[in-house]
């Protein structure tokens, strides 16, 4: 299962992505042969964390949640809920060049399917669009098992964030 955690990651290009990878056969001549002929599962690769600054440390915080929240937390500006589908394999956030990598657990088959996230977010406006090496922006991500749903809005307050729903909504149609 995704983990709760807490922790700095980079991000580049306003991205941190989540990323799982699917089980490797243990046998290295059958992983070959299923790379050769294509039985591989993909890797799931999503920019779930969208940034303000362009690149360097954000914080960021992942809760699992039996249920979707009752509530937005106070003091987020940014919120907004999308669907996954999260397949069986090894979970991480990382930075898309791929330097920065946070483990956050395994997803078990039988873990493994609908979810939504609740994306927050707080100081994309302070930094916005430069590279830094200390940042001020924070960023939460709650995970609930639950059927897929539209991707909606909850709140978009800072200025340079409005470019938030369209990204949103841009890599919900992606899945």
């Amino acid at each position: 299962m995704i983990e709760s955690g807490d922790f700095d990651i980079n991000a580049w290009s306003h991205l941190v992505d989540l990323v799982v990878e699917p089980p490797q056969p243990k046998d290295p001549i059958e992983a070959l042969k299923a790379a050769q002929s294509g039985r591989t599962p993909p890797t799931l690769r999503v920019p779930l964390v969208f940034t303000g600054i362009y690149g360097g440390p954000i914080h960021l915080t992942i809760e699992v949640l039996d249920r979707e929240p009752d509530t937005v937390a106070p003091g987020w500006e940014d919120v907004a809920d999308v669907s996954l589908v999260i397949p069986e394999g090894k979970a991480y956030f990382n930075q898309p060049t791929g330097a920065d990598t946070r483990e956050v657990g395994f997803m078990s088959a039988a873990e493994a399917g609908s979810y939504r996230a609740r994306l927050h977010a707080v100081g994309r406006d302070l930094d916005y669009d430069i590279v830094v090496e200390e940042s001020k922006e924070r960023h939460l991500v709650q995970f609930w098992k639950a059927p897929p749903a539209t991707t909606i809005v909850l709140s978009n307050a800072p200025s340079a964030g409005k470019s938030l729903p369209p990204f949103v909504a841009m890599r919900q149609s992606n899945l």
